[in-house]
């Protein structure tokens, strides 16, 4: 008897208690994490309109999503991720997922409604700091300002835009997003 309820204590018992610390440990996290979602979500949509609102600041009264197709570049690889338009007709938001040195680059651009852009804004990007971040400065992303179409999809090879000498990988992937936003705009009927 004594040797059943050894192997009990020895083997059994410690994986019943860590079985038990486990469960508990899971229910608490879910518990959380139905607590904490839709607070991390309502920041995250406050902290997307604000953006929207720097983006576009003549869409004074609002925006809408729009739910109509999404221009895709490279599946999975360059591709708007949203598109908002402003309830006034002021133009529209455009969100592009895209590659870039450090992975997925978020940028958002605003675009009026004659088709012009009216700044870009990157929201995420992991680019090596001091390099890859020279590409997303305020003095580079204002070339866009104004613009209705580039020259090329690829930075290098347009005559409009100046990419960032040693942050070429950032600089394509900025211009591709703002590429993208260009073509949205235009798949939804704005200035060709």
């Amino acid at each position: 008897m004594d040797n059943k309820n050894s192997a009990f204590n020895d083997f059994l018992k410690p994986i019943i208690v860590l079985v038990l610390i486990c469960f508990v440990v899971t229910g608490a996290l879910a518990a959380i994490y139905g607590v904490t979602n839709p607070i991390i979500q309502d920041n995250a949509t406050k902290e997307a309109n604000e953006a929207r609102n720097i983006l576009l600041p003549a869409a004074e009264s609002g925006f809408e999503e729009y739910t109509g197709e999404l221009f895709v570049l490279e599946e999975n690889k360059v591709y708007v991720s949203d598109c908002y338009t402003a309830t006034n007709g002021a133009g529209s938001v455009i969100t592009v997922k895209t590659n870039s040195y450090g992975g997925i680059l978020t940028a958002m651009i605003g675009i009026d409604s004659d088709g012009a852009v009216t700044s870009v804004l990157v929201t995420d990007a992991a680019d090596t700091p001091g390099v890859g971040t020279k590409a997303q400065a305020e003095s580079h992303l204002a070339q866009y300002t104004g613009k209705t179409e580039l020259g090329n999809e690829n930075v290098k090879k347009d005559n409009v835009i100046d990419h960032v000498t040693g942050a070429s990988v950032s600089s394509t992937a900025i211009h591709k997003a703002v590429w993208c936003a260009l073509e949205q705009n235009k798949m939804m009927g704005g200035a060709a």
